[in-house]
């Protein structure tokens, strides 16, 4: 039990008493002050254990995005795990991170599809509960604050790549310079971009990836860009899963791009890391949401 609620989240979401993190939660929440009262039952908890469960980024165009949700588990005195969920979005006009804390599930969902219209869509099968038909979700401004519907639920890493041949570097100059605007709202790396989709073919563990003729083409890689999209932890089968989606591109010689879709998932018998490529976003999202979260 007590690894269970080990404090594993960054600085601000760990240490403390779980009424010091409720306290902590309801500061960073927009107006929460005002649903405290609701919550009060919580800071009788034993033990409290903050987990990210999923994010979502996004480079621009028109800016960078982020959103993240943690997951709070409340370990009561009577043995009941009681649940919070904490959504952190820089989506807003300001661009400040906005914050709202949750005590249903649904209502998170919903959350979580508003603010992910402002990446361009949500990513994957979403559930929106109630009908909604576009309206804020019951409780709270979609700014922050805290979103109630009853009691509280029960219930990346980064990559490198080597130096670019003199050749290809004046290549990439000149291609750059006329390239259209896709091409250049991206900010691509001067490296062996080749030997980097070769190495990420080959680590990758599905029949379905990639064959002979893309991995032809991508020879002609002269500069890649790799960016995390999302990234989820969820319970399947009582066992914690965590898988995150990557997306490569790739600016090749006749000045195309080709992007590839990369799943890092622990949905394994031995929980061990895989990673599955696929040509769509579609397919890797398919792959992630349908068949690792699904079980």
């Amino acid at each position: 039990m007590d690894g269970e609620f080990a404090n594993t989240a960054e600085p601000e979401r760990a240490g403390g008493t779980p009424a010091d993190q409720l306290e902590g939660l309801l500061a960073r929440a927009v107006g929460g002050i005002e649903a405290a009262h609701e919550l009060d039952a919580l800071r009788t908890a034993l033990m409290h254990h903050c987990g990210l469960q999923s994010c979502r980024h996004a480079k621009g165009p028109p800016r960078r995005m982020n959103r993240r949700t943690f997951r709070h588990s409340f370990l009561m005195p009577d043995g009941d795990v009681r649940l919070l969920w904490e959504l952190e979005h820089d989506t807003a006009a300001d661009g400040l991170p906005h914050r709202t804390v949750f005590t249903q599930p649904e209502d998170l969902a919903l959350a979580e599809w508003e603010v992910d219209l402002a990446f361009g869509g949500p990513m994957g099968p979403v559930e929106v509960p109630y009908g909604a038909s576009g309206g804020a979700p019951r409780g709270a401004d979609p700014a922050g604050g805290i979103r109630t519907g009853g009691a509280a639920g029960t219930g990346g890493r980064d990559r490198v790549t080597g130096d670019a041949d003199a050749g290809d570097a004046d290549e990439l100059d000149a291609l750059l310079a006329a390239a259209p605007d896709q091409a250049l709202r991206r900010t691509y790396t001067e490296g062996d971009s080749a030997e980097h989709a070769r190495r990420l073919l080959r680590r990758a563990a599905n029949p379905s990836a990639p064959g002979d003729e893309l991995r032809a083409r991508l020879r002609a890689a002269i500069a890649h860009d790799i960016s995390i999209v999302t990234r989820r932890s969820t319970l399947v089968a009582g066992r914690q899963v965590s898988w995150s989606l990557y997306e490569h591109a790739f600016l090749l010689l006749d000045g195309t791009e080709l992007s590839l879709w990369e799943i890092d998932h622990t949905r394994t018998p031995t929980g061990n890391p895989v990673c599955e490529v696929y040509t769509s976003q579609d397919a890797a999202l398919d792959t992630a949401v349908r068949r690792i979260e699904a079980g």
